[in-house]
């Protein structure tokens, strides 16, 4: 390049290309499978533009040869991308994946460990490695992962226990081979896509201990020697840590294994914003790595030997522990990302080269989209990404804006830095928390200045005490005993953190992409404020987004307040949420539970928890059915109900009774309501009861549903429970046109003893009704019957099932009724 043309294109090259080929991959997401050629044509493209640009500068003394190069390597690098990314999901002629899409039965497979195990007392999960599926007289060759679980089934009486299996074991399953389910209700957690983006096609459950052999094992030095290590450690954490809490999380701390902590502990956590410190990221590389590195230099000193001798020495080791401690804990993108940016710090300080932070986290993210690109659409990478980025280049605004007054002592230097970098982790992960949580926790900045020294501390206690432990127990105890004590301080932070700071947060249940957008270019804004004029233009670019997202709601929806029904895919069962404009919540039935969990866990509860929805006004039983009655303990338990209402018919079943235990020890009130009674639920929605009558009319429980008709505006709304032709023709005789609703619950879950035309015909709307069907998928118990649901169909309703996409989202103005789309 001649002189005076000499330009600096940027000072992030390395962050600009791990940019371009980020939006490579999101680009052959959208574009799909096809457009391999496309991709390969436009890297092609740009190298030949970049060896143009080459030939223009040496031809020309004043050129724009420095944008074109620039223009160049973004093409390329975006194009390398997308390519990556399309080869990368390619599918193999022997995938593993249509032998899961076309399972019913058991079947056999035999496959390696690919990573530790997680052992709970319930069950042992892995990833297994199938090589093939194994038939009666021969054996498929397959390729593909699969998440194993192991636990005995709910309903066995067997007391034996499933092989212990450790990483680069080979066995022999047989078990239900399915795909992993889908997103099916708002608020809810996409398995599928969770496990697609680690490369795992499918789920391997096995519920007999006979069922799974250990046929011997595949483990080379390397895993040999992280089998070893993992026992070694988990064996000193149980021997010289005293409490289930202190090893639980240490066990996520020095393995990354988070099976033992509990769902109370991990969601104390995420509500406070002290997430991060289970995870194995930055502070942990920090603690291991590090400190190693910086300890090494006087040890290697004392053997007298030349400076780049132990300089080589000392980058070696430390980069031999890391890589190993990655490995150890399960190469999660957090520590990957950290390892490999601590790799970089070292060459340079080795090299006696200095790069910017921003520019070895584009390394680090090249790297790892280069080894798996859908991991870019992974929660966890996103927010390890963003929050060293926040770091990086909020926190030196931060300390520019403290007074030197506040920075006169190393304390309050440590206070003041603490204070600032989680200021800016918070703002940096802010965007992203809101978009896939819609909650970000604004606690942490108080709370990490507890949390951040217990877990240093304690994490490095436990390493003393885990390394000392084969040695000396007279030194591994004490250190041991100060690790836990240091844990307990930490889940103690969480929990009075959630009791006390639960409310200090911003929520954002549905994402809003315009005040995303506009927080977003406010954090810009921020990184830029020693730069007048680029700071205003995002400023602006800010207040302007802002301004779209305010008034967005309003042009789309008018003045007009809305009512939300959402009938959530709870499986063979109901579950149904009314969600007024005033913030008022009634939930008819609480779907079914199984001997290992209710299905309101993952389905109710997380919707709930999304939409800041602490209290159900109302909670409605139809009738005490497992399936309708199911979820109510586990609901009491989790939230706060006003009161509930039934249909006065008891059962004789321990549910029943845990029912009535609960509602006791809560003091919630239990009332039986019959035809003609009225509920009112806030000034808008009233509920009226249409049956059972208050006679015992019918023998079956079915037909002694609650049956609700729920009036909002001028839109009316059915919700009959499972009630069949008896009570059908009985409401019939009652009511006749009456019944007519533009939004119905389907009788039954679709059965084929109810639904009749008598009952179809009083309750269709010229006005087109909306006929919801609550259905587990897989046509289980023949339900729904195809013959009901083109008997609605004839009618002229639209009918929705759950099955189909699961859960049904119906909202309506008073006037109209029309589908949300909530994917």
């Amino acid at each position: 390049m001649r002189p005076g043309s000499s330009v600096q294109w940027t000072a992030y090259p390395a962050l600009i290309v791990a940019g371009a080929f980020a939006l490579g991959i999101v680009g052959a997401s959208v574009l799909g499978s096809d457009s391999l050629v496309l991709w390969l044509g436009g890297a092609g493209g740009g190298l030949v533009g970049f060896a143009a640009a080459e030939w223009w500068d040496r031809s020309r003394l004043v050129t724009l040869a420095p944008v074109a190069r620039v223009v160049a390597v973004v093409l390329v690098a975006g194009c390398a991308g997308g390519a990556r990314m399309i080869v990368y999901q390619a599918p193999s002629p022997r995938s593993l994946a249509p032998a899961a899409e076309a399972s019913d039965e058991e079947i056999t497979v035999r496959g390696r460990v690919a990573d530790a195990p997680e052992r709970t007392d319930e069950a042992t999960r892995f990833v297994l490695t199938v090589d093939s599926i194994l038939g009666a007289d021969d054996a498929i060759v397959v390729e593909g992962q699969a998440r194993v679980t192991l636990t005995p089934s709910p309903w066995s009486e067997q007391a034996e226990t499933f092989p212990e299996v450790y990483q680069g074991d080979v066995l022999r399953l047989r078990g239900f081979l399915q795909s992993a389910p889908g997103l099916r209700n708002p608020g809810g957690f996409d398995y599928g896509a969770y496990l697609s983006r680690r490369g795992i096609c499918c789920t391997l459950y096995v519920g007999d201990p006979d069922h799974a052999t250990v046929l011997g094992n595949g483990r080379g030095t390397v895993q040999s020697a992280l089998v070893s290590i993992r026992s070694h450690i988990r064996h000193q954490i149980r021997r010289y840590v005293p409490s289930d809490g202190g090893q639980a999380v240490l066990r996520a701390l020095l393995l990354g294994d988070r099976s033992r902590i509990t769902d109370a502990q991990r969601a104390r956590f995420e509500k406070t914003g002290l997430m991060h410190l289970l995870a194995v990221s930055g502070l942990h590389v920090f603690l291991v790595g590090m400190v190693l590195y910086a300890l090494l230099r006087p040890l290697l000193m004392r053997f007298r030997l030349r400076w780049r001798t132990v300089e080589v020495v000392r980058a070696v080791l430390t980069v031999v522990v890391l890589g190993f401690y990655m490995l150890l804990t399960g190469s999660r993108p957090s520590v990957v990302r950290a390892v490999i940016m601590a790799a970089l710090f070292i060459g340079g300080v080795f090299f006696q080269r200095s790069a910017h932070s921003l520019n070895t986290l584009g390394v680090a993210a090249l790297i790892l989209l280069a080894l798996r690109p859908p991991m870019l659409f992974d929660v966890g990478f996103q927010l390890s990404m963003a929050a060293v980025a926040g770091i990086v280049t909020l926190n030196p605004r931060f300390l520019d804006a403290i007074p030197d007054d506040y920075q006169t002592s190393q304390a309050t230097d440590w206070l003041v830095s603490t204070t600032t970098v989680s200021a800016a982790a918070i703002l940096g992960t802010a965007p992203i928390l809101l978009y896939h949580f819609g909650w970000v926790s604004i606690a942490g900045l108080l709370l990490n200045m507890v949390g951040i020294p217990c877990t240093g501390l304690g994490l490095s206690s436990a390493i003393v005490a885990v390394m000392a432990g084969g040695m000396s127990a007279m030194v591994a105890a004490p250190f041991g005993s100060a690790a836990d004590l240091f844990m307990q301080g930490l889940l103690a932070t969480s929990r009075y953190g959630a009791s006390w700071f639960s409310w200090a947060g911003v929520r954002m249940p549905v994402p809003d992409l315009w005040g995303l957008g506009a927080l977003a270019a406010g954090l810009v804004a921020l990184t830029q404020w020693p730069r007048p004029r680029i700071r205003w233009r995002w400023v602006i670019a800010a207040l302007l987004l802002a301004t779209v997202s305010a008034w967005a709601p309003a042009v789309r929806s008018g003045a007009s307040p809305t009512l939300d029904v959402i009938f959530f895919d709870v499986g063979q069962g109901d579950a149904v949420l009314l969600k007024t404009p005033l913030d008022r919540h009634v939930l008819v039935d609480t779907g079914p539970r199984s001997p290992s969990s209710a299905a309101v866990e993952f389905t109710v509860l997380p919707f709930l928890e999304r939409w800041g929805i602490q209290k159900l006004d109302l909670v409605a039983i139809t009738h005490s059915d497992e399936d309708h009655l199911g979820g109510l303990p586990t609901l009491l338990s989790e939230v706060s109900v006003g009161r509930v209402v039934h249909n006065g018919r008891p059962a004789d079943t321990e549910l029943y009774e845990e029912t009535l235990r609960q509602l006791r020890r809560e003091s919630v009130t239990w009332k039986a309501v019959h035809r003609r009674d009225t509920i009112r639920v806030g000034s808008s929605l009233h509920l009226d009861v249409l049956g059972p009558p208050t006679e015992k009319e019918f023998d079956s429980e079915n037909n002694m549903s609650l049956v609700l008709k729920a009036r909002y505006g001028r839109v009316d709304m059915l919700l009959p429970g499972d009630v069949e032709a008896p009570a059908e023709r009985r409401l019939v005789r009652t009511y006749g046109q009456q019944l007519e609703s533009l939004l119905v619950k389907i009788p039954h879950h679709g059965s084929q003893t109810s639904s009749t035309p008598q009952f179809i015909d009083a309750v269709s709307s010229p006005e087109r009704t909306h006929a919801v069907v609550s259905v587990g998928e897989g046509d289980q118990y023949n339900m729904p019957s195809e013959t009901v649901l083109r008997r609605w169909q004839r009618s002229g309703a639209s009918v929705h099932s759950t099955a189909r996409r699961g859960a049904v989202w119906m909202r309506t103005n008073g006037r109209d009724v029309w589908q949300v789309r909530w994917k």
